[in-house]
């Protein structure tokens, strides 16, 4: 039976859009990540193993791999390829010059990123013309068409409760990778006030000990308003309805699987992927547009 190793290490959003392959590879899928990232992930069916990356070398010494397929574009994950010996090699490695490269079968997502061989301008234009999901890329890496494929997650909720009785409750998820500040939209706050007048139940996420703990807490929710964040990935995941708001980032990559109301700043462009903070593109997306897609969302519009 063929071994496959998967090395996508973070974030933990881009983690659970990755694992979708799950359902495609054939024969023994192991798996390296980061330690914040393993509780997601849950084995099963032809799903072998979740390693730790800081233990990757010692738990797969006496492996050998039919595939590798690296996924992140950093010396970590790259290096992390030649560690162990295998058939063929799909994405990103190390090369002679100690740099990280990637293999041409998955040219089509690193020609669009940081270590596009392409130059920065140019991997900008193609992400800004890209027009497939991120599963249709990763897919095709290896062969395969996405037919979209669910993710797979690992969530046993144990919380029930009488909507009917309780009403309706909105879940916002306020906060966004410091990486990307423009991420965060800035109407949140008057968003949720307006949603309480209307009588509506209102819930801000907040920084739990343990992701099993904030997962439950949105599957708690009818419907969840976030920007392009692990709320988003969760929600897709696990069928729960939501309003996703694209201020600097691609929503072309995200597959909506039909849950998910896109709204895109008009100003996308503007601050597409920029590490410093473009109000403009934030400020683009008003407070009405918003509570309009959320009052659709719940019916009553």
């Amino acid at each position: 039976m063929l071994n496959t190793l998967i090395i996508k290490l973070g974030a933990m959003g881009d983690v659970l859009r990755t694992t979708p392959l799950l359902r495609v590879i054939s024969g023994n899928v192991y798996w390296i990540t980061q330690k914040e990232c393993i509780p997601l992930l849950t084995i099963g069916n032809n799903f072998k193993k979740i390693i730790n990356v800081d233990y990757a070398e010692r738990e797969l010494r006496n492996m050998s791999f039919d595939l590798v397929m690296c996924l992140d574009d950093d010396i970590k994950a790259a290096e992390l390829v030649t560690k162990f010996n295998s058939g063929s090699l799909i994405g990103s490695f190390v090369d002679v010059s100690g740099k990280v490269s990637y293999t041409d079968s998955s040219k089509e997502w690193f020609d669009m990123g940081l270590i596009s061989k392409l130059g920065k301008q140019n991997a900008d234009d193609l992400k800004k013309r890209n027009s497939k999901t991120y599963q249709e890329i990763i897919f095709g890496m290896i062969g395969k068409e996405f037919r979209g494929e669910e993710y797979v997650v690992n969530f046993n909720g144990k919380y029930k409760r009488d909507k009917k009785k309780e009403g309706v409750l909105i879940g916002i998820e306020g906060r966004s990778d410091k990486r990307w500040p423009t991420k965060q939209w800035n109407k949140y706050d008057q968003l949720g006030e307006a949603l309480r007048r209307d009588g509506l139940r209102v819930r801000f996420f907040q920084q739990k000990e343990k992701i099993n703990e904030y997962i439950n807490d949105l599957t708690e929710c009818d419907l969840i308003i976030t920007g392009d964040t692990l709320a988003l990935h969760i929600a897709l995941a696990l069928g729960i309805k939501s309003v996703s708001i694209f201020t600097c980032t691609s929503p072309m990559e995200i597959y909506d699987y039909g849950r998910t109301v896109k709204i895109i700043s008009p100003l996308l462009e503007r601050a597409f992927y920029c590490r410093e903070y473009i109000k403009e593109a934030v400020e683009a997306i008003s407070l009405d547009t918003i509570y309009k897609a959320v009052k659709n969302i719940i019916g009553y519009a």
